[in-house]
């Protein structure tokens, strides 16, 4: 009779694993409402319901409606035309994929790239969420619990990492990250909202279109396990790295040797921390001197 507890409660494990491992789940799973951010809830012009964007050209509601009026207004207001209507459909559409698309880069970040294999993972970042009790901050600010070396530099223990992630008010969440849980797997992507939405350090609420100006991009990818994966977007270039002991065969069809893991990762994590924060390498020529304060520029034109 004793065993029947214990087959019950294996049994009571098994379904649970088995359901938690078929369960897909992505955190958070609505934006925040407008009440939490700074957009107003009647659109000015050029962004005004009923108004029009040709091929990035505003046209107000009011050009709009006498353009509609005759036969060559409406054909310059027509799709075929490249013209789009803001509607109150297309602006929640756009809002829900600011703060949630992040088209499968947590398959990226995750699985490639390793963010969450590093010091900066799903459980100090939840750490440091919880210990704001609610309060919003725009630097996440992470205690490493044990000495790191990254690239050229060593982190003690103890050390606080200004990570310039933006939380906002009451939220368990940081701005513009997800977490989704697929098939037992904990994966995290990035969305719109972490660089081009900040959060004010005064009300805790959210300023969509606004440069995440301090988010260090660099600092975080340094921390993951095969940040190298991002050697494009550093100045470490592979053929000017010493070889290490893998193996591959070259378009000669003859075997050559890979650069050495340890050293690469070095480099490219070495290239990363020197990233000022607000800034990120957007385009892959192995050029250091092509970073670009692409934050601000991107947010700048998303605010217009």
């Amino acid at each position: 009779m004793r065993l029947r507890p214990i087959i019950i409660l294996i049994s009571l494990i098994v379904l649970v694993g088995f359901i938690a491992f078929r369960i897909e789940l992505a955190l958070p799973g609505t934006p925040p409402s407008l009440y939490n951010t700074y957009t107003p809830l009647t659109k000015a012009a050029p962004q005004e319901i009923g108004s029009y964007d040709v091929l990035g050209h505003a046209v107000s509601q009011a050009e709009a409606d006498q353009l509609l009026q005759t036969e060559i207004g409406r054909q310059e207001l027509s799709p075929e035309n490249g013209a789009v209507e803001v509607s109150e459909e297309l602006v929640d559409l756009g809002r829900k994929a600011f703060y949630l698309e992040t088209f499968g880069n947590e398959y990226l970040f995750t699985d490639v790239i390793g963010i969450l294999d590093g010091p900066l993972n799903i459980g100090s970042l939840s750490k440091a969420i919880l210990a704001l009790g609610g309060k919003p901050t725009t630097n996440l600010q992470v205690t490493l619990d044990e000495d790191v070396t990254v690239g050229n530099r060593t982190f003690s223990a103890g050390t606080v990492l200004n990570t310039g992630i933006d939380v906002p008010k009451g939220s368990l969440f940081p701005l513009g990250i997800r977490s989704f849980l697929d098939r037992g797997k904990v994966r995290v992507g990035v969305t719109c909202a972490l660089c081009h939405a900040a959060v004010s350090s005064e009300t805790g609420r959210v300023l969509e279109g606004a440069p995440n100006n301090d988010v260090d991009t660099g600092l975080i990818i340094a921390f993951a396990s095969n940040s190298a994966a991002l050697f494009r977007q550093a100045s470490a270039n592979p053929t000017e790295m010493p070889l290490g002991d893998r193996i591959y065969i070259n378009k000669d069809g003859q075997e050559a040797r890979l650069p050495d893991i340890k050293a690469m990762e070095d480099a490219v994590d070495t290239d990363l921390l020197s990233w000022p924060p607000g800034n990120f390498t957007s385009n892959g020529d192995l050029k250091k001197q092509s970073l670009t304060n692409s934050l601000i520029l991107h947010s700048r034109l998303l605010a217009l």
